[in-house]
């Protein structure tokens, strides 16, 4: 018995000296652990109770980079300088020649037109715009409207003066949106073009459009029409073709830049057309008259040359006697004038054409094919070309 219990005291010895070596263990790995955690806390807290000197200043706030900036700087035509939103999915266009620049350029952006769209212009138009809402133009625009479809901007498009930029303002102040100016002469258009591109983020596509209108003035300008063979031309417009662009209007801009001599030497007075009379047209005795027709009318220009063609009272008339009286080609918008857009760029290949073909240096059907895809976003058939020409509704 005596023995049993020095056996079961040796064992509890045993065992509690195996708990002490195992808990010395532990206790060294706590040690290691304990001496890390010690180690950071006096970091940190010698970061802070160090001088408030020797701190480093607080991180500035990272600044917006070009592709996540909301709004940017940017100077119009004009000169004026404004904020307009980095992205731009909708803009207005204060007038038609505006909405024609974004059909041709930027389509999806455009928000709206300026009147209702006739058929002649929904025979070329893509089918998706034709139900575009009208907003309107100059005294005559739907403000609620405009406002109810929240454009991002608006595009005013004229000659820069000290009225157009006032309009401009004016307009902006109206519609509580930036509205951007840009420059409407007609030799303006591939910078007008490449701004255009910058602004909407369509750089690539812009420069496709301002390399074709630089192409197409090169091309005229490189005629060297002698000054002696320069075509005397009369251009008419309205119902009865007496309603004429004076030489020095922007209306008929075109003539100049084709190399034509504008009849209707003319005072400008406080609008951009004169009315005459027939006596008049009589006495100016022009060599090639080229008629735009009423588009208020449906009036094509093929109508109003063969009107004048038939007229006894013009029977006498140079340009009627050889035939040389001509319709302008109004699909989806005049070749010549109204609206005095960038509508008018194959106008200057096909009154060129029309006026001097032994000086062309270019086939004007398929300029006017590759106008058309390019800017009107269709390729054209040969029947659609003899329709367009001919101012014919449909395929």
């Amino acid at each position: 018995m005596k023995r049993m219990k020095q056996i079961l005291a040796l064992l509890l010895a045993l065992a509690l000296l195996a708990g002490l070596l195992a808990g010395c263990a532990q206790a060294e790995q706590t040690g290691q652990d304990t001496s890390q955690d010690t180690s950071q806390t006096a970091d940190t807290a010698a970061e802070e109770t160090s001088d408030p000197a020797e701190e480093p200043e607080p991180a500035e706030e990272t600044p917006e980079t070009e592709d996540t900036a909301t709004e940017r700087t940017i100077t119009d035509m004009a000169g004026r300088t404004m904020t307009v939103p980095a992205e731009i999915p909708w803009v207005f266009s204060a007038g038609s020649v505006a909405a024609i620049y974004l059909y041709t350029l930027a389509p999806e952006k455009l928000l709206g037109w300026n009147y209702e769209l006739n058929d002649l212009e929904k025979s070329v138009i893509l089918e998706e715009y034709h139900d575009l809402p009208n907003f309107g133009m100059g005294d005559a625009i739907n403000y609620e409207a405009v406002i109810a479809a929240g454009p991002t901007i608006a595009l005013n498009v004229g000659t820069i003066n000290d009225q157009f930029i006032s309009d401009c303002d004016a307009l902006s102040e109206s519609l509580g949106i930036p509205v951007v100016a840009v420059d409407g002469d007609l030799q303006a258009a591939p910078e007008a073009y490449r701004f255009l591109g910058d602004l909407l983020g369509l750089s690539e596509r812009a420069e496709q459009l301002a390399a074709y209108a630089e192409e197409t003035f090169e091309d005229i300008a490189n005629m060297n029409v002698p000054e002696e063979e320069k075509v005397r031309v009369y251009y008419g417009n309205g119902e009865d073709s007496l309603e004429t662009a004076p030489a020095g209007s922007s209306h008929a801009d075109i003539l100049d830049l084709v190399n034509a001599v504008n009849v209707a030497d003319l005072e400008l007075g406080d609008g951009s057309r004169v009315q005459i009379s027939a006596e008049q047209l009589l006495a100016w005795d022009p060599d090639v008259i080229v008629v735009n027709g009423e588009p208020k009318a449906d009036l094509p220009g093929d109508s109003a040359a063969k009107a004048i063609l038939e007229n006894p009272d013009y029977a006498t008339l140079q340009a009627v006697q050889t035939g040389k009286v001509y319709g302008t080609p109004n699909a989806p918008f005049s070749w010549v004038d109204r609206p005095p857009g960038p509508n008018r760029i194959v106008g200057v290949r096909w009154l060129s054409g029309l006026l001097y073909p032994e000086y062309l240096n270019f086939d004007v059907d398929e300029e006017v094919r590759e106008f058309f895809r390019l800017f009107y976003h269709v390729e054209l058939t040969d029947q659609q070309l003899s329709n367009i020409y001919q101012g014919i509704v449909g395929t």
